[in-house]
Parts: structure tokens; C-alpha cells; sequence
């Protein structure tokens, strides 16, 4: 089971790591596992940071510390770079009015490289632009000494959040090797293959990445626990490679889940799909893929969605739920693998694909999901939605790119009951179902009247205001001295707040606790438990 990083706690060691000192080992430190490391505020043209090492329990902490650290070069092929290190957390979050405190800028190369075994990390809050090549690397390439090759090394629990990322030369997140088959190179003189480590517990998510001149964001050989989830990828594959210019690439050796993105306005695949199977790909919104991306020439192919055969393990599936499609330059969903079976195509939302008025031998059908032609391909479509029409959606509004849905849209129950699949919540975490049934695309209706005050609990409790901004208070007129509780729940079911209730009112806080969304607050009165969905905007 996947855990992920927290800050260390009962950590009474703290270390300086200033301007001026651009290399730092650890080994030659009196460094701790749960040691916090402040940067200090101020400019610097790089910083190299090798063999630091927590733990399992008591992670390293690296945060700025008294403003901003920005790290500026031209000349240097990395900003910042840290080698051989594991059981830490680079965070930006040292001043609570700055949301990215740590930035790097320029480089011919890297922006964040993470290499040379370095394993067990988590990085947030980071600004990287600018960058030479890719904005953040994670990953080892094999050499020929051995010793990180498959077999030998497992990169695990890679997490990356909350990061912005743009005006990249190469990838946006450069996650895991690209040659899961192998990587042909020369040893010793001798022509050879060597296969990449493999990433277990791969998460990345809730990051800004914009104007990337190859992939948006790239993961490949994360072979167990890769989830890919709530990112806004943008303006992606400027320099239109056409190998090297989707939204998001599930390279060969990935498996796992890819959930809640935004990609939208470049030149190459929204999603590209090259997975080992068992792949699920839902909630999605796909705008624009390929619009740009020589738009008189209908033989250059692209899709919102591309899945086909680089590494698939036979007998596997890959499975495509409620995503919303607009404006694909080629076809909605483009299917093409036959090692895999059983792939399911439920609940998707595909508008207005451009192969509709392209190839006069595609049915309709096939411009919105397209399993292809090669025979053994085995495909489930069903209760999918498609229209050349934006309007007949009934959006609220398309123009603005605000794809959820009005009360009388056609797509509102009109979906597959994907519960036993997992998928319970839409693309703003609120859940499935909310009516009688699915809807269909990224966004559940939300039926508004039964949130607005407490009433819906008890007439002897009220919760108020209700949507707010996370500060609220709740008042109970009648309650059990031992048992009076507040407990709020997310769309997962995972506790976020455990809060004693007093006769009468009590003002919560949960502003700075949870992100904007749907959470569920279950009032016990020891009389009654009632639960009520809550709204923080």
C-alpha cells in the first residue's frame, strides 16, 4: 500500500544551507533522518545537493527559509540537481505567502534533476522555467557499471505536487526512462542492451505545466502505483514533434491510474497511452488536441486520446471512463492495441472531431472512438456520448472553457454505473452518482437544493454558511455531553477533520487544511447522526 511523505515530526536539528554554497554532501554533515535543512533566501546560479538520507519514519526536510531561494544560469545543465539521496521532501513552502519559494530558472539543461538512485523523495512548490531541456527529471539511466539497471534499483515513492512548470525546451516532468524494452548503447567497446529501473509508488499531481516545447508530463517504467491526477497541462508540444508532443505520455513499462487532468491547446496527443495495461484513463478533459498541428493536412494524425501496443502485457486492458473530449484534430479516442482484452470504452463525452469532415470512410462511430481496423481487438463500447454540436451539451459555458453541465443536459443520468470500477467522483472530487444514475463526461450534476443549510440534518442542528470558504460554524440545540462530534469526510472517505462539539455554536476553520471541493460532515448528537454535504469554494 502506497504511504505518502509527511513532514518529519519531532525534529529538534536543523541545519543552514546558504547562498553562497552551491555543493553540499551530506556525508560530510552531521545530518540526521528528521533533520530539517533551510535554505537560505537569496539568489544562487545552482545547487547540487548528493548523499543526504533519511528514513522510512523521519524523513529530511530541505524548505527555504526568510523569502524566496532563486536559482538563475545559463551555462550550468541543471539548477537544481540532487544525487544520491533518499527519505526527503524539497518543499517551497517556507513563507506562507508564497506559494512557490523555491525557484530555478535557466540552465541548458535540467531545471530539478533527481538521479543517481535517488529514491523515497517528495518535491512541491517549486517553480522551474526556462529550462534548457526538461523542467523536472526523476530517474537513473542505466550505465554500464550495472548498478542501476533493472534488477538492481527501484526508484520508489516518487511524489510530485503542486510544482509550476513552463517554458520548457524538452518534457514539463520527465518521470522514469522512455526505453522500458531496452536501451541499446555500447560497453566496453561491445554493442549491448541495457534495461532502465523500474518506479513503484509514482504520484504526480496538482501541478501547473505550461508552454512545454515537448510532453507536457512523461512517466515510463513506473511499473506499480502510478497515479497521474489533477494537473493543467497547457499549450504543450510547441516545437509539434511528433514524437514528442502530448499532453501526458503513459510510456512503455507504466501502469496505474491517469484521472482529473486539464489538458488543453497543443499540437500533439491530449493523453498517449503506451502502458503495460491495466491502465485506467478517466475524468479527464481533453480540449483542443492537435489543433494546431499543420491544421490543412488531415494525414497528420491526432487524437485526444491514442492507446496502442509498445509494451502491453497480453491479456491485460486498458480502460477509458468518463472523460470529456472537445475538438480533437483527428478522433475522439484512437484505439490500436490487440495484446490487450476486455478494454472498456464507458461514459466518455467526445464533441466535434475533426475526422468527421476528414475521412469520408469513417463512420460517425469511428470519428468519436475509433477501435481501428487490425483484427483482435477486443473492445466494450458503451453508453458513450457523441454530437458535432458543443451547444446541444447544454454547458454552462463551453466559450470560457467551463464544461460542467446545466440542469437539462441530455449527458445528466444518462451514464454507466462505474462504482464497482472505482470511479465515484467527478473531475471537482464531488461524487458519483449524485442524481439516479451517472452522467456521462468528467462532471457530475450537482443537485444544488439539498446543500444549502443543515435543515437536511436535524431542525436541532445548523451549519452555516453552506457553501463557504472553509470557515463555518455549527449550531446544536440538543446534544449528548459524550458523544458530540463533528467529523468531515473527502469524496474518498479519508478523515480530514475530528472536532468535539460544544452545546450551541461552534466556529471551525478548515481553511488551511483541506483544498477547495465536496467533503461530507457527519454530525453526532449522540440523540442522531446525520451527514450533510459541504461545499468549500
Amino acid at each position: 500500500m502506497f504511504s505518502g511523505l509527511v513532514l518529519a515530526q519531532n525534529c529538534n536539528c536543523y541545519h543552514t544551507i546558504t547562498v553562497g554554497q552551491t555543493y553540499v554532501d551530506g556525508a560530510t554533515m552531521n545530518i540526521k533522518p528528521g533533520d530539517t535543512i533551510y535554505l537560505e533566501a537569496g539568489n544562487k546560479s545552482y545547487l547540487r545537493l548528493v548523499n543526504f538520507h533519511g528514513d522510512a519514519n523521519k524523513k529530511i526536510v530541505f524548505i527555504n527559509r526568510g523569502g524566496e531561494v532563486k536559482i538563475q544560469n545559463t551555462s550550468n545543465p541543471y539548477g537544481i540537481k540532487l544525487g544520491n539521496c533518499s527519505y526527503f521532501r524539497f518543499t517551497g513552502t517556507g513563507v506562507s505567502t508564497m506559494k512557490y519559494g523555491i525557484k530555478s530558472f535557466g540552465s541548458t539543461g535540467n531545471g530539478i534533476s533527481l538521479d543517481d538512485k535517488t529514491s523515497n523523495f517528495e518535491v512541491d512548490h517549486i517553480e522551474v522555467g526556462n529550462s534548457g531541456f526538461a523542467g523536472i527529471v526523476a530517474k537513473s539511466d542505466p550505465t554500464c557499471d550495472s548498478t542501476t539497471i533493472r534488477g538492481r534499483f527501484v526508484q520508489y515513492q516518487t511524489i510530485l505536487h503542486d510544482n509550476y512548470v513552463h517554458d520548457t525546451a524538452g518534457e514539463g516532468f520527465y518521470i522514469g526512462h522512455s526505453y522500458y524494452t531496452g536501451y541499446p548503447t555500447t560497453c566496453n567497446g561491445v554493442s549491448c542492451t541495457l534495461f532502465p529501473h523500474v518506479l513503484v509508488g509514482v504520484r504526480i499531481y496538482n501541478n501547473i505545466i505550461d508552454n512545454t516545447h515537448w510532453d507536457g508530463i512523461q512517466v515510463g517504467c513506473a511499473t506499480e502505483d502510478c497515479e497521474i491526477f489533477g494537473n493543467r497541462v497547457t499549450n504543450y508540444g510547441v516545437d509539434a514533434l511528433s514524437t514528442q508532443n502530448s499532453g501526458i505520455q503513459i510510456s512503455g513499462g507504466t501502469t496505474g491510474k491517469c484521472y482529473n487532468n486539464y489538458v488543453a491547446n497543443g499540437t500533439g496527443n491530449g493523453i498517449f497511452v503506451m502502458g503495460l495495461g491495466d491502465n485506467d484513463i478517466f475524468n479527464n478533459i481533453i480540449i483542443n488536441a492537435g489543433y494546431n498541428y499543420f491544421p490543412s493536412d488531415p494525414t497528420k494524425r491526432v487524437h485526444g486520446i491514442l492507446c496502442d501496443d509498445r509494451s502491453t502485457i497480453q491479456g491485460r486492458s486498458f480502460n477509458f471512463y468518463n472523460n470529456t473530449i472537445v475538438s480533437p484534430k483527428t478522433d475522439g479516442i484512437r484505439f490500436m492495441s490487440t495484446q490487450s482484452t476486455n478494454n472498456k470504452f464507458y461514459n466518455n463525452l467526445i464533441l466535434k472531431p475533426g475526422s468527421l469532415g476528414s475521412y469520408s470512410q469513417y463512420s460517425k462511430e469511428n470519428s468519436y472512438i475509433n477501435v481501428g481496423t487490425k483484427s483482435g481487438i477486443s473492445a466494450i463500447v458503451s453508453t458513450n456520448y457523441y454530437d458535432k454540436n458543443l451547444m446541444a451539451i447544454q454547458f454552462i459555458d463551453s466559450i470560457q472553457n467551463n464544461f460542467r453541465l446545466n440542469a437539462t443536459s441530455p449527458v445528466i443520468d444518462a451514464g454507466l454505473d462505474l462504482s464497482a470500477y472505482g470511479v465515484n467522483f467527478d473531475f471537482d472530487n464531488a461524487p458519483r452518482p449524485a442524481g439516479k444514475a451517472f452522467d456521462i463526461g468528467a462532471f457530475e450534476y450537482q443537485i444544488t437544493s439539498d446543500i444549502k443549510t443543515v435543515s437536511d440534518i436535524s431542525s436541532s442542528v445548523f451549519l452555516y454558511p453552506n457553501p463557504s470558504n472553509g470557515t463555518f460554524k455549527v449550531n446544536v440545540l440538543n446534544i449528548n455531553s459524550f458523544a458530540n462530534r463533528l467529523v468531515v469526510y473527502n469524496v474518498l472517505g479519508k478523515e480530514v477533520m475530528n472536532l468535539k462539539l460544544s452545546q450551541g455554536e461552534t466556529a471551525v476553520d478548515m481553511k488551511n487544511r483541506v483544498e477547495k471541493g465536496v467533503y461530507f460532515a457527519e454530525v453526532n448528537t449522540g440523540i442522531e447522526r446525520k451527514k450533510i454535504k459541504l461545499i468549500i469554494k
